[in-house]
Parts: structure tokens; sequence; C-alpha cells
């Protein structure tokens, strides 16, 4: 709770003392009042509230002393050592057996005890259990050094920062001696400071810490300020005194394993060249010096990976210096700082490498040990995507102007990062997490090459590309992040090729072609994901990509053949070509079940087929435009139905792939036979037909979608022109009148042989459908028929008024109603019988409504003599039959 309380009071603080820093700095008088007068307040609210908490821990000890026999409860063990002296703590064997993890490599937490009242037993808090977990951020272990231990230290520290610093501008502005005796003072002071703490590091370690870490701050920073105003003139001179001085930090934060010591020296020698009075800092300088003090904490991070300081490094480096050249950098100077760039940018990645090899590594020491801590992550997820996104944006506001180092940076990242994707793969496979990540960071700057080097022109290239890649790597690594954006980038560049191809007048044939073979390979692997995914199916994708892929290639394919004047038929063959091959190279290498994503494809390509029949005019034309546009028609038909028929041979009892495959083999005949476009439809599917009439397997025949066009086409070809004047010789010996009674008769035979399973409705449905065809179907073949010989009118208005017509449909109705009546009668079956009379009303209705009005013609005579012989013929031979139950009772 001290540490929740307080938490904000110790931000403020720092806040002021940073904010006083600066007002000094920029000389703000009626600033520093105000800020020296809100530090002085925090202050001392501070000293108030530790007060109060030494307190409460001197009323818990007292507690504690009344039950000697008892131990302290979890939640007191904490502050009690606050205020417990500087003694060595003396291990059993147990504990010195199990590693000692430094607490800087375990995961820091923030735990909440139930604590126990005053007055209430110890004991029982012992079995009192956390009541919540925090995760810390990675900026916990400064915030612990300021509010953990003894915070008077940690105040006292920056107090006496503060003070150098004032002290060291005080020096150069107005001392009377001469400049290089007053920091030679100062700097002696540092060093003695340094060798105090050194000195003290076995009495009180804390305290020795933070006093070598103010003395080593303190030289770093009369270091930079004789540089600065020439005290030191040779830059070599100045250079290894701060080598020697980074050394001397780093084997002291080693060798004590201090890392506040670090954090504290370096951290100043960060802010070291901010703090020097000047108006225009050499950026240059800047970002040399800040990549020595890189080296040095390269060199800590080494043996200890302490993140925080690597982090505190990158952000001093990539923030400070990255503000610095944006506003002081000259032109002049940007090749050199973008030279200066590229080594911090090689540090750090490697810095991030690092940290995962000995986080892994303390990570398998602990593998044994049966209670051991919990580590911190192995990955610097932070380091390792901050590195390349701020380090590449520094590079190009650096070589904005140039392209060629733009694309030579991505190419640069790009093959680092594939190296070490793959050298981390084979020599460090637990580190999967980490090459992973460096896969994605490479697809990432591969995709930056395209457009950096060619323009947006290869941009949907590049990103099809990489996304490709991402999908191939995902699916075969099981990776579902990779998978994620390489689908995203997929969709995108489908969307920036499309803008492409229909915004620009020269078309892109390479960047089509390779974006429509990315889309394929991209189809393929998602095919090989089975499992079902949250957000997305691999199937449903892999039929999208499938269907952007034939449409990429077949645009191609006809700008580089030049046969954008034929229609569609062009697109639709290559498109089905493609499909043909894509289907051959699934069948041959995996044999996957992707049944239903080919059949909805073979769906929209056979729809875009008939419309193309549409466009071209085919049925009123009577004739294709082009021998081209008809060939790649029929090209186009056969391939789709190559391709449901291979469909058919697993799954028979498909409706949908049973209708499709007749749809498309009634294309054939359309490319075939143009000039009786209807004939033409029925003539390779009533071929194909009689060939399963004379086979043992005829599921096909008996799909009720299969009946359903039937009956569609029959329909169509009684109200035919084209095919009642084409080709026609004698009544029922020509190309309609046959094919139309040879499919008649098939379906009423498939029909009546049909076993429904008890399903009455949808019997009688077809049935009594078929029926009435069967009624205008040989109504159609009188009327041809007499169009032919007697030039009467053939289906239409004219045809209800011409008396000779009428006459024939007449007796033909009563004929076959005696037929359907007679039939019904001998074999008992009354619904057939019920047809036939419903027929017989139908002339009557006839006879009385349209005959009638025909006055005085001879055809209405006959229509009435002949209509009545029949039915009496009918009355006599074709009686109701008897219902069922009243045939059972007489047998």
């Amino acid at each position: 709770m001290y540490k929740k309380d307080n938490q904000g009071m110790f931000i403020a603080l720092i806040l002021s003392a940073v904010l006083l820093v600066l007002a000094l700095l920029v000389e703000w008088r009626a600033a520093i009042i105000v800020m020296l007068f809100a530090f002085m307040v925090i202050l001392l609210r501070m000293l108030f509230d530790f007060q109060q908490r030494l307190a409460q821990i001197e009323q818990q000890l007292q507690l504690s002393a009344q039950r000697p026999n008892r131990e302290l409860s979890a939640s007191e063990q904490p502050t009690g050592h606050i205020v417990a002296p500087a003694q060595p703590v003396q291990h059993s064997a147990t504990v010195q057996s199990e590693p000692n993890i430094p607490t800087w490599m375990q995961v820091d937490t923030v735990v909440e005890s139930v604590k126990a009242p005053p007055f209430e037993n110890p004991s029982d808090t012992n079995n009192t259990q956390p009541t919540a977990r925090k995760a810390a951020a990675w900026w916990q272990p400064a915030l612990d050094w300021f509010m953990h231990g003894n915070p008077i230290l940690r105040v006292a520290v920056a107090v006496l920062m503060v003070g150098v610093v004032l002290l060291l501008r005080f020096a150069s502005e107005q001392w009377q001696l001469s400049l290089g005796v007053k920091l030679g003072f100062i700097g002696s002071a540092g060093v003695i400071t340094t060798v105090v703490g050194y000195w003290l590091q076995r009495k009180n370690q804390l305290f020795a810490v933070a006093l070598q870490g103010v003395g080593l701050a303190v030289i770093f920073l009369t270091l930079i300020f004789s540089y600065h105003f020439a005290v030191l003139v040779s830059l070599t001179t100045a250079a290894v005194l701060f080598v020697i001085l980074l050394l001397a930090t780093v084997y002291l934060s080693l060798k004590q394993q201090a890392l506040y010591l670090a954090m504290l020296a370096l951290g100043m020698a960060y802010l070291a060249p901010l703090l020097i009075p000047q108006d225009h800092p050499d950026v240059v300088f800047l970002f040399g010096y800040y990549l020595v003090i890189n080296l040095a904490v390269a060199a800590v991070n080494f043996i200890q990976p302490w993140k925080i300081l690597h982090q505190i490094a990158f952000f001093a480096t990539m923030l400070i210096g990255g503000v610095m050249i944006g506003i002081y950098g000259k032109t002049a100077q940007f090749h050199s700082l973008d030279t200066i760039l590229w080594l911090h940018i090689a540090l750090f990645i490697w810095l991030s490498i690092r940290y995962s090899q000995l986080m892994l590594r303390a990570q398998n020491q602990l593998q044994t040990t049966e209670k051991a801590p919990r580590l911190a992550p192995i990955l610097d997820v932070g380091l390792i995507f901050s590195v390349p996104v701020l380090g590449f944006s520094l590079h190009a506001y650096l070589m904005h102007q140039s392209t060629t180092a733009l694309t030579g940076g991505a190419v640069v990242l790009a093959v680092v990062y594939i190296a070490l994707n793959v050298w981390i793969k084979r020599q460090h496979p637990q580190l999967s997490a980490l090459s992973k990540s460096f896969f994605i960071l490479a697809v990432v700057f591969i995709a930056l090459i395209f457009p950096l080097a060619k323009g947006a022109h290869w941009t949907s290239s590049g990103w099809v590309i990489q996304g490709t890649a991402l999908i191939v790597w995902g699916v075969t690594e099981r990776y579902r992040l990779s998978r994620y954006i390489g689908v995203v980038l997929v969709l995108m560049s489908s969307i920036a090729l499309l803008l492409q191809v229909w915004s620009n007048d020269d078309f892109p044939i390479l960047s089509t072609v390779i974006f429509a073979l990315a889309q394929f390979i991209s189809a393929f692997y998602l095919l090989h994901y089975q499992e079902a995914e949250k957000y997305f199916s691999g199937k449903m994708l892999s039929g999208i990509f499938l269907a952007l892929g034939m449409y990429a290639g077949s645009i191609a394919a006809v700008e580089y053949l030049h046969m954008q004047q034929h229609g569609l038929s062009p697109y639709l063959a290559i498109a089905v070509l493609l499909l043909v091959l894509f289907s051959v190279a699934v069948h041959v290498k995996s044999k996957l079940q992707w049944r239903n994503v080919q059949l909805l494809l073979l769906a929209g390509l056979l729809f875009l087929l008939y419309m193309e029949s549409f466009a071209a005019n085919v049925y009123s034309q009577l004739h294709w435009k082009t021998t081209l546009q008809q060939g790649s028609f029929l090209l186009a038909a056969i391939g789709m139905t190559v391709l449901l028929s291979m469909q058919l041979r697993h799954t028979r009892a498909n409706h949908i792939a049973a209708s499709l495959f007749c749809l498309a083999l009634a294309s054939i005949g359309l490319a075939i036979f143009p000039i009786m476009p209807l004939v033409a439809l029925a003539l390779c599917p009533t071929a194909y037909g009689l060939g399963l009439f004379f086979s043992p397997n005829r599921s096909l025949l008996q799909q009720p979608t299969i009946w359903c066009l039937s009956l569609l086409w029959l329909l169509l070809i009684s109200f035919d022109v084209h095919s009642a004047v084409q080709y026609y010789v004698i009544p029922v010996l020509n190309f309609t009148d046959t094919l139309s009674l040879l499919v008649l008769a098939a379906l009423l035979w498939l029909l009546y042989r049909h076993d429904f399973q008890g399903n009455k409705q949808c019997e009688w449905s077809f049935k009594l459908s078929t029926i009435l065809m069967a009624l205008l179907v040989l109504s159609s073949v009188v009327v041809r028929a007499m169009h032919h010989y007697m030039g009467t009118p053939l289906w239409g208005h004219a045809i209800w008024h011409n008396g000779e017509v009428q006459l024939s449909l007449t007796l033909l109705w009563v004929v076959l109603a005696f037929i359907l009546m007679t039939f019904s009668s001998r074999r008992h079956i009354r619904q057939v019988w019920f047809v036939g009379a419903a027929l017989l009303a139908i002339v009557v209705a006839k006879l009385l409504l349209l005959d009638l009005s025909q006055s005085g013609t001879l055809t209405r005579v006959f229509s009435f003599i002949g209509s009545g012989a029949v039915m009496l013929v009918i009355a006599y031979l074709a009686p109701l039959p008897p219902a069922i139950e009243q045939t059972d009772q007489a047998q």
C-alpha cells in the first residue's frame, strides 16, 4: 500500500527535479521560483509520509516482539527489511543448492496481500494468499529503484545531480580561476566519491552503489564540459579518457551486479551533452558519442541481460538523437549521420539477439528446479520491432532524396533479417519466436523494395509476393499471425492491382502474371490448412484467391495475345484452363477434398459462359461473331464439362453438380451448332443420357434438378420460332420434334419408374407437370406441322383465331384424353383418369368459349362433332376406376 500511495508523489518529485534543471538551463527566473516552491512542498509531503510509515513499522515490530515464538506474517516481512541492519544472511544448505537468480531476471510483480488487523493473531496471516498479480512494465526497475529501499538516498542523488550541473555551469561562467582548475576540482570530487563508494560496498552495498553512480556521473559531466570548453583540446585524449571511464563503469557494474549503478552513470552520460550551454550542438559528434556509450551498454549486456539498460540506450539514441538531427542537422552532414545510424541499428539488432540468448540460458538452468522463479519473457519485443521501424524511418529522413539509398536500406534489412531467421533456426531452435519475428520483419522490408525501387507500379506485386510468403510460412509452421498478415497483404494487393488495371492505359502484363501465380500458390497452401479459424476459413479464402488468380491470369493472357475484341470467351477459356491445371496439381500433389470450392468456382464460370452467349446474340443472330470467339467458348465449355465429370465420379448424388454438368454439356452444343441454339442445347445432354440408359449406373438421370431442366427446355423449345423452321423435313422426323419427343419419353419413363420413397406430393407434382408438358409438346408438334404444310401461324395471338389450328388442337386433346382415361381405367389409376377428365374439361371450355365464337365455319362443326364422338367412346370404354378400398373389398 505504501508503494501505491506514494507512487504518484515520487513521479511528481522526479518531474519537478527535471523541470527545475531545465528552467535553470534556459534561465526562466519566474519558473525557477515556482519550481523550487513546488519541489519543497512535494519533498516535505514525502518526508511526512515516510515518517508515518516508520511509525507503522515500529508498531508492527512491537506486536511481533510480544509473540517471540511466532514468525512474522507474509505481509510484514518486506517492511521489516527496510529497518533491519545490514547483516550477512545465513542460508541453509537447501537454499544454497538452488540456483540464485537475480531479481532483474525475474518477472516483477505487485502482490496485494491480505493483511491482518493490528490485534489479530499474526500466524493467521501466514495462510493468506496473494489476491492479485500484475505484470510490471519495462520501466518498473527504474521506478522500483526510486521507491524501494531507502527513498531518502534516491532523493539525495537526484538533488545532488542537479547541484553538480549547476556547479559546472557556474564554474564555467563565473569563477575567476582557470577553467581547467575548476573542472579539475569537480572531476577529482567525482573520482573521490566513486572510490569512497567502492570502499563502502561491504558495509552498505545499496548506499555504496548510489555513491559510485553519483561519482561516475560527475566524472562524465566534467569530461564533457572539459572537451566542450576546450580544456581538453585533443579529441584523441578526450576519447581515450571517455573510453576508460566507460570501461570503469562496465567493470564496476558487472563486478557488483549493480544495474542501478550502470543506469545512473550511463544515463547521465546520455544527458551530459544536452546540459552544456550551447546554441547549436554538433549532431555528428552527438550521434557518434552515443555510439560509444552504446558499445559500453553492449559490453554490459553481453554478460548480463539488463533489459532496461539497452532500452534506455535505444530510446536515448533514436529519440534524443533523432530530435537533434531533425532540429540542428544540416544536409551536408546527412551521409555521415546515416553511416553512424547503420552502426547503431546493427548494434541494437545484436542486443536483441543477445538478450534472448542469455534469458534462454537462464531458463534452461532452472528447468531442474522444482520451485524456480518465473523469469521474464525471453524476447524483448519492444527492441526487436522498434529498431527497424525507428531506424529505417530516420534513414528515410536522411536519405529521402535518394531512391537508391532507400531501396538499398530496405534490401539490407530484408537480407539481414532473413539471414538471422535461418541462423537462429539452425543454431537456436528454442528461439523459434525470435526467428518468426525476424521473418515477419524481413517480409515487411521485402514489401518496401518494390514501391521504393519501381514506384507504385510494382506495389501490388511486392505485396502479393510478401503476403504469399507469409501464408506459406504460416501454414507450414502453423503460425496464425503470419497467416493473418499474409491474407491482409494479398487482399490489399488485389485492390491495388484492380485500381491499377482500370486506371492505367498501359497494362502491366508482367506484374499481373506474378500476381496470378502468387494467388494460385496462396490458394494451394490455404487448401492444406483444414482447421477452422476464428476470423476466416482457409477454404473460403482459397476460393477467393483462386478467383482472383484466374481473373489476373486471363486478363494478362488476353492482353498479351491481343484478343480483347473477341468478347468474354477468350477470358473464360483461359480462366477454365488455369482452373484445370490447378485442379490437376492439387489432385497429383495432395489429393485434397476441395469439391465445394471447385463447384462454386465452376458455377460462377458457367454463369459467365451463358452470359457471354446472350451478349454475343447467338439466340437471335444464330451464329458467332468470330471464329476465335466460338472456339474459345467451346474450349471453356469442354474444360468445365471435364471438371464437373470428375466431380460426379465422387458425388453422383449431388444435385448441384448434376445440374451444372448438364448445363456444361448443353453449352458445348451451343458452340458447335449455333444455327438452332435451343436444339443445340439438348444435343450433348441427350446423347449423354442415351449412353446412361445402357449403363448400370443411372443415378445422374434420377436427379430432380435434371428433370426440372428437361421440363424447362421442353417449354422453351415448344415456343421457339427458329426451331420450328430450321431443317424441317416432315413431322416428327426433324431435329426439333425428334429431340423434344425423345426427351419427353425419357422423362416419362424415368418418373414412372422412380422410387419416390413415399413422398406422394413430390411424385404427383412431377407426374402432373410432365403430363401437362406432354400436352404442350404434342400440341407444338401439330402446330409446327400445320405451319410447314398449310402456312398457319405458330404459337402466338393469331393462332387462337385460326379455325384449322383450333380444330386440330381440339381433336388432339380429345384423343390424348381418350388415351389417358382408357389407360388409367384398365390399370385402375384414378389420378391419371382425373388428369384425362381435366383435359376433357379444358376441351369443353375451349369449345364453348373459343370454337363457338367462330360462327359460320366448317371447322367449328367438325370440332363439336369430333370431340363429342370421342367423349362417347370414352364414356363407354373408360369409366372412373374404383378406389383402392373398394377394390380390396371386392377381392
